[in-house]
Formats: structure tokens, C-alpha cells, sequence
């Protein structure tokens, strides 16, 4: 098969206006955005795809549609056992043909799915990256004919892959067994270390890549400090309460901040509950179906929550504690206000507990899964958890410091908490001078200057 040949075999059947039918049929939208249209476009044309697309362009759209248009299953990696049966559930209320793949799932019904992609009646096969381990599911995989791969939440590649599921560094290898289809990767954060990670591992040699600025004007930033976490508490509680009965997530470092959050906010009169990974998937489940249709106003979770969740009226994301890198932050924080309305993003950082991410805060030993001090992830790490602490010390435009860490140009801020203070200063010269002389002394004593550089 020459090179033309092999690129057509690799293109799925339809044209952009045919997905542009589809759009419509199935998801009721007249068109595209521009950037869905240039992945949707780039999918089509059978070239990889590395698509970085800020929370709420509907990623899932540009590897879905063109699913559809394929004579051969789309297999969709996703990491998370709640994100696969809600994007399952969701896909098949729009007629698609799809199927879920989970350590739950039983063989037989593994062995029936695969059965139908065979016989092309599967659009869509959902599973997460520990099932391609097994070579001889890859070379069934190969037999049955897959038309694609999506990786979904593609920055887990990088940001778990070398912690925790090094399933996700051996996608591209698992890609060559299958006959190596044409692969989408798609995130909502990426550094330029991070996209060339994600290219590395899953062999994405000459793809084409897609990028939006992650700025999005409806939310708003802040940062606290609290000096110990009962301050924090109070703090974040506050936080809930002017969310006046609109929905809200908040995010804790551990499981047991998580739990105690939701009994003092459910003691107070607001629906909570807890979301984490040692509480029974039931009972996840059931937080997550409570949380979309109302019934609990408010989740106090650990990373995980969120990850895909379709809610869009979240006008708070709350963090008890600061996150172990910007890309985290700006994930989970970028889950509030998908509906393009007024959000806040607020953080509360627990000076006691600052070592976590501030860059003088070294470790002595390494936490159990991580990379010994010395080693080149171990620097990564570091420079990640100095990024955090820059962000938190510093003074100037919070929308600036993340576009600066994205390789982004600085937006024109519309909305956090020091350029909201330096606009209300402006008015009052006499308090400017004291409150900005008072601001300098206290992130120059704190080692921001040094922090802000590393930026």
C-alpha cells in the first residue's frame, strides 16, 4: 500500500459537513466552534491530533462526531471508572453505539462487545488504559479493526503516568500492537512540557496540534492564607455561604479533610457529602448522581470528582489547601461556570502546611510512588511545586501568572483578587501607599520575588 493509499484507509468516511449533519442531529448545536472544527476537521483527515481546549469547548464532541463517521470502532481511553459510565450514558442518549469497559465489567460481556465491533456495530468502546496491558487483548483488538484511539484527559499521561498508572506511558506501545491507528489526544491544561510528554509516550510523531489559551474571563481568583486548617475551615465555609444555594465543589488535599469538610457544612443546613477513592463505588456513584440532579448542593472531593462531569451551573471551586501544581489547579478550578456565566475559583492555603507547595518547602524523603530527590522527575516535581507556590505568594495578576505558566500570553485580567485590589486602590491614594508598600515587604519576606522568576 503506497502513502496515499495508506492515508485514505486512515481518514474517516465523511466530510466536515457531514459532521456538521451529525452535529446537529445529535447534539442539537447548527455548528461548530472554530476550534472543535479544526479538530473535528484534523480527526477526519486520519492525521494524529493533540488538542488542548480549555473546560467547556465540548472535547468530547471532536472525537465522538467523528466516531460516527467511521466504519470501525473508536476506542476511547479515559481514567476513571465514574468519567467512563457518565460519558457511556451520555453517548447513548444521543443514539450513539457504545459500550463501557471496566474492571467490572464481566468477560462475557467484553467478549460480546468486541463481537460487535467486529461486525462494525460498535461506534464507541469506552476503557481505561490498565485493560491494554494484556497483549492478547491488543492483538484481539487488532483482529476486530479499530478505526481510532481518543485519549481522553491526556494530560494523565504525563501528570500520572510516571506516579501511578504507568498504564498510561505504555498506550503507545499497546497502539503499535493494534496496527497503529490514528490517535486524538485531548486535555484541558498543558504545558509545552507536558504536550511533548504526551506526544513522546503515545508516539504521536508529526501530529497535528491544536491549542486555546486556557483563559476563561467568567472566573474569578483568589487566594487566602490561613494560618491552620480550623482557619481554613471557617474560611471556606464562608466561601459556600455566598454561593447562596448555587452548587459548588470543594477540593481537599485528603480523604479525611474531604469527609470532615462535608459533616461541618452539612451541620450548618447545606446539602454536602464526601468524594474520594476509599469510599465504595456505590455510594460515589450515587454522590455524583445526587450532586447533577441537585439533591446535594455541595461535594467536598479529593482530584479525582469532576474529571468529565457535565454540571454546568458550578458557580464555586473551592480549595481547602493548595494543589500540587498549577496544571491540577487550573483543571479543577476550570470545572466551575462551564455554562460561561459568573464563577469564582477560591483558594485557601494553610500557611502550616505551606511546604506542600512553596519552593523552599524541600522534602526530606520521598512520598511513597514518587521519584527519589536527584532524579529528573524528581526536579519536575519541583519546579511543578514552585509554580504553586509562586501563585500563591504572588502579588501581581493571578490570570498572568497561569498564562505565563501555560507559555500563554497574559490575558487582559477581567476578574481576581490583587487586580480587583490594585483597582480599588487606584481610588484612594493615601491607603494605595500604605496597602502596596505593606504587600511588597510581606512577599518579599516570603521569598515571592525568587518564586514569581521561576514562574
Amino acid at each position: 500500500m503506497n502513502t496515499d493509499e495508506s492515508t485514505r484507509a486512515r481518514r474517516a468516511a465523511g466530510t466536515l459537513q457531514d459532521a456538521r449533519d451529525l452535529l446537529k442531529d445529535r447534539f442539537g448545536y447548527d455548528d461548530f466552534r472554530p476550534a472543535q472544527s479544526r479538530v473535528v476537521e484534523a480527526v477526519l483527515s486520519g492525521r494524529d491530533t493533540l488538542a488542548v481546549l480549555p473546560t467547556g469547548f465540548g472535547k468530547s464532541v471532536c472525537f465522538q462526531i467523528p466516531a460516527l463517521l467511521r466504519r470501525r470502532t473508536t476506542l476511547v481511553i479515559s481514567p476513571l471508572i465514574s468519567l467512563i459510565e457518565d460519558q457511556v450514558a451520555g453517548a447513548a442518549r444521543r443514539g450513539m453505539r457504545v459500550l463501557g469497559w471496566t474492571s467490572a465489567t464481566p468477560r462475557e460481556e467484553v467478549n460480546a462487545a468486541l463481537e460487535r465491533a467486529r461486525r462494525g456495530e460498535l461506534d464507541l468502546l469506552y476503557l481505561a488504559p490498565e485493560r491494554l496491558e494484556n497483549r492478547a487483548v491488543c492483538d484481539r483488538l487488532r483482529e476486530v479493526g479499530v478505526g481510532g484511539i481518543a485519549v481522553d484527559e491526556a494530560h494523565c499521561v504525563s501528570q500520572w503516568g510516571h506516579d501511578f498508572r504507568p498504564s498510561y506511558l505504555r498506550i503507545g506501545r499497546a497502539r503499535r500492537r493494534m496496527g497503529n491507528p490514528p490517535l486524538t489526544a485531548l486535555t484541558t491544561t498543558a504545558t509545552r512540557r507536558t504536550r511533548r510528554e504526551i506526544e513522546r509516550f503515545l508516539g504521536m510523531e508529526g501530529a497535528i496540534r491544536i491549542f486555546v489559551p486556557s483563559n476563561r474571563p467568567n472566573l474569578r481568583y483568589s487566594v487566602e492564607m490561613a494560618p491552620d486548617a480550623r482557619e481554613a475551615y471557617r474560611r471556606v465555609r464562608r466561601e459556600v455561604a455566598a454561593c447562596r444555594g448555587a452548587s459548588a465543589v470543594v477540593y481537599a488535599r485528603t480523604r479525611g479533610l474531604s469527609a470532615q469538610l462535608a459533616i461541618a457544612l452539612s451541620r450548618t443546613g447545606v446539602p454536602s457529602a464526601p468524594y474520594h477513592a476509599r469510599l465504595p463505588i456505590e455510594r460515589r456513584q450515587a454522590t455524583q448522581r445526587a450532586f447533577l440532579d441537585g439533591s446535594i448542593r455541595v461535594v467536598c472531593a479529593t482530584t479525582a470528582f469532576g474529571m468529565g462531569i457535565d454540571h454546568p451551573h458550578v458557580r464555586l471551586v473551592a480549595h481547602l489547601g493548595a494543589p500540587g501544581s498549577l496544571e491540577e489547579y487550573v483543571q479543577e478550578a476550570g470545572r466551575a461556570g462551564r455554562d460561561g456565566e459568573p464563577a469564582r475559583c477560591a483558594m485557601v492555603a494553610i500557611r502550616e502546611n505551606r511546604r506542600r507547595a512553596l519552593p523552599f518547602g524541600r522534602r526530606e524523603r520521598p512520598r511513597p510512588g514518587r521519584p527519589p530527590p536527584g532524579s529528573d522527575r524528581a526536579a519536575v516535581d519541583a519546579e511543578r511545586r514552585a509554580a504553586m507556590g509562586a501563585y500563591i505568594e504572588t502579588a501581581a495578576c493571578r490570570r498572568a501568572a497561569i498564562a505565563a505558566y501555560f507559555g500563554e500570553r497574559a490575558p487582559v485580567c477581567d476578574g481576581c483578587d490583587n487586580c480587583d485590589g490594585a483597582r480599588t486602590a487606584s481610588a484612594h491614594p493615601a491607603e494605595r501607599s500604605v496597602r502596596t508598600t505593606t504587600t511588597r515587604r510581606r512577599w518579599r519576606s516570603r521569598g515571592g520575588k525568587r518564586a514569581e522568576r521561576g514562574a
